[in-house]
């Protein structure tokens, strides 16, 4: 069994969603300038690089970041489902309805957009893929044992599409007595690591502890067969 990293680290070229705060990373003290410890000042928009969206991201009052216990964050049936899109396309129903979901806890999709994360940032931060709402509402209608989607963009909804990227997270963190528990989504995740014949047996999220945020920045730890 092999543990993996399926996440980014963040540093002053982390790729940030256009309109939002640029990451800096300042040296404040530093041992070579003549002080006697390094340390620094860290600025980071909390949706920037890999990070996981809790509910209170887009409603009022639900459940943020900080309140899920570790339980919460890991999973033992983790399926990632290769979804090739061309740029700006969204992830329909037809995408996965043949798929079978059975006992599977998160699913991640691999659009392939992860490759232009580093060749061609321009199209990575505005042309990536999305989930449509309509997708979001047939996997918790139908499988409510899934609690997390993450995918290898920027993020789950479309660029420039603000009114689908509502729909899609609200659909996803809303309480509805006809669905499960909301939704978990994780951002900018790495998954080209992960071969087409790996399994990966168990996922964990660790964001970063900060009371009061509605997401967080994160780690995600992946064991693979």
């Amino acid at each position: 069994m092999t543990k993996i990293l399926l996440s980014y680290n963040i540093d002053n070229n982390s790729p940030y969603y256009i309109g939002t705060t640029k990451p800096t990373i300042t040296p404040n003290t530093q041992i070579e300038n003549g002080d006697d410890y390094n340390s620094y000042i860290i600025e980071v928009f909390n949706h920037c690089g890999t990070h996981v969206d809790a509910p209170r991201h887009f409603i009022s009052g639900a459940k943020e970041i900080s309140k899920y216990d570790i339980g919460e964050l890991s999973f033992d049936n983790p399926l990632i489902i290769e979804c090739k899109k061309s740029p700006g396309k969204l992830i329909t129903v037809k995408d996965i309805e043949t798929t079978d979901l059975t006992g599977f806890d998160c699913i991640l999709f691999r659009t392939g957009l992860e490759k232009y994360r580093e060749e061609n940032l321009n199209m990575y931060l505005t042309q990536n893929p999305g989930v449509s709402p309509e997708t979001i509402h047939w996997i918790r209608k139908n499988h409510q044992n899934i609690k997390c989607i993450g995918i290898d963009c920027i993020s789950m909804a479309r660029y420039d599409d603000a009114e689908i990227a509502k729909k899609t997270h609200i659909t996803a963190f809303k309480i509805d007595e006809s669905y499960g528990e909301p939704l978990l989504f994780i951002e900018d995740m790495k998954l080209e690591e992960v071969g087409s014949d790996q399994t990966i047996n168990n996922l964990i999220i660790v964001p970063w502890q900060i009371k009061g945020i509605d997401s967080a920045p994160c780690t995600v730890i992946a064991d693979l067969e």
